[in-house]
């Protein structure tokens, strides 16, 4: 039962984080869009392989509150249910990055320097200037020549 209850905290940190993060891409996403859409640009930041790592850890989840109620009875994983939504809630409000935080906004200022680098690599300049775009209303200066265009070899 300790080893249970072990890992049910470990999945409300992973389910904490998971949650603290679509928050900060909200947040982010907001201020950059200028248009005061719900979501803002929450879509264009978010990195593509969050949503891989966010569906592992709602898998693990359900299936540790699934593992609960078969081994230990319908109300000690109900219990279990509840106690992992109030650790998450606790892990949010004091353990884990803030939504505003500068955690949270390196992960997606890296994300969208990546992007633009491959988008450059494979001559996508639309893609290439959006994402340029982005990291500047982000601070983060883009140097703008001939290789957003896909001519820096001279050509």
């Amino acid at each position: 039962m300790a080893s249970y209850l072990t890992l049910m905290y470990l999945v409300s940190l992973g389910l904490g984080y998971v949650l603290a993060f679509t928050q900060a891409t909200l947040f982010i996403g907001k201020a950059l869009s200028d248009a005061g859409t719900p979501t803002g640009y929450q879509d264009a930041i978010t990195p593509p392989n969050f949503a891989k790592f966010a569906m592992l850890v709602y898998a693990v989840g359900f299936a540790s509150i699934a593992y609960g109620i078969w081994a230990f009875g319908f109300l000690v994983g109900l219990g279990t249910a509840i106690g992992l939504l109030l650790a998450t809630s606790i892990n949010i409000a004091i353990l884990l990055p803030k939504k505003d935080g500068q955690h949270f906004r390196k992960l997606i200022i890296h994300s969208l320097i990546n992007r633009h680098a491959d988008y450059l690599k494979s001559n996508d300049a639309l893609r290439a200037s959006v994402l340029a775009e982005f990291l500047e209303k982000l601070d983060v200066p883009v140097e703008k020549f001939a290789t957003s265009m896909g001519k820096h070899d001279g050509a």
